[in-house]
């Protein structure tokens, strides 16, 4: 493996679980088996190492939701999909993003930029068209209705990845239940 990504690798896990403020540049390279001048040829300082680490989790995070014409519970379902693959390629990113953005200010002014660039807009987008087409309520606001289907998939996916990976899940029957409580509440009747 190529000394760079030994470093990143190292880095990632290491940011996943101290977080930034709490992991040592000397601890990334013993994790990476380099000297940390080895370490500084690549990365100049800390917060370049984090922001390379950082990248292609931000960027997983937010690739925009999957633009087509299909009804909204092919595209609800894709995108957790999407979301589900990116946080098993990578299996510390999420938590390492998750960890950056609670504890460090550089990585939240870097991720909310980005996030509302390539995720909110497209998502937006996506959410009026559905409603449009008669799809999702449209006497709520299409930036409600957004916050409300990204709190979904979100909750959804911390609690799968994160919270409770362990447990047998069934990703079929959770998907098609979200969608189900999306569609008509959680109340019976309602």
């Amino acid at each position: 493996m190529d000394t760079e990504l030994k470093i990143l690798a190292a880095a990632e896990r290491l940011f996943a679980e101290r977080g930034y403020a709490g992991t040592r540049t000397a601890e990334i390279a013993r994790a990476a088996k380099v000297t940390e001048r080895t370490l500084f040829k690549h990365f100049p300082d800390k917060e370049t190492l984090l922001a390379r680490a950082l990248q292609p989790a931000l960027l997983a995070a937010a690739t925009p939701p999957p633009a087509s014409a299909a009804p909204f519970a092919a595209w609800f379902e894709t995108l957790l999909r999407q979301r589900l693959a990116a946080a098993q390629a990578h299996p510390h990113a999420l938590r390492m993003v998750l960890v950056a953005l609670l504890t460090s200010e550089a990585a939240r002014r870097r991720f909310a930029p980005l996030w509302k660039r390539e995720l909110w807009g497209g998502l937006v987008t996506a959410v009026a068209r559905f409603q449009a087409r008669g799809e999702l309520r449209a006497d709520l606001e299409a930036e409600a209705l957004a916050r409300m289907v990204l709190s979904f998939a979100l909750g959804y996916f911390a609690t799968r990845t994160l919270v409770a990976p362990g447990i047998a899940w069934d990703d079929d029957k959770e998907i098609a239940r979200l969608l189900e409580v999306l569609r008509r509440g959680a109340v019976p009747g309602a």
